[in-house]
């Protein structure tokens, strides 16, 4: 068999099971636009407590006070931490492997980088 079909075949098998996996999240977990908003939450929430968090720790002069500064901020996720210490929920990446995320970052980020550039020009 040649290399080029084996790679044929092992993209296909991936793409199988992405579909399948897919399936199974929007039966299991929840709509594309359940996820969608969870995920914009997701968002919000660590875009607005880190601004605050680097805005009073651009005030700060001791170590006192940084601990002091990111209190509330450490408040805010204890709750998760110690979930998923406690074993009780696992993030998706950690399965999904590290690189594989980094990569999907990567690309999704540059595709939509260059046709936002090909659109404004």
């Amino acid at each position: 068999m040649s290399v080029q079909l084996e790679n044929e075949i092992k993209n296909s098998v991936a793409a199988t099971l992405k579909e399948e996996q897919r399936t199974q999240i929007l039966y299991s977990v929840g709509d594309i636009q359940s996820l969608l908003g969870t995920t914009s939450d997701t968002v919000h929430l660590l875009l607005f407590e880190f601004a605050k968090l680097l805005d009073e720790l651009s005030k700060v002069s001791s170590i006192d006070e940084v601990k002091a500064a990111s209190f509330n901020t450490s408040q805010i996720f204890r709750s998760l931490l110690q979930k998923h210490t406690n074993g009780e929920f696992e993030f998706p990446y950690e399965h999904k492997g590290l690189e594989k995320v980094e990569a999907d970052i990567e690309q999704r980020a540059q595709g939509i980088t260059n046709i936002i550039k090909t659109n404004n020009t």
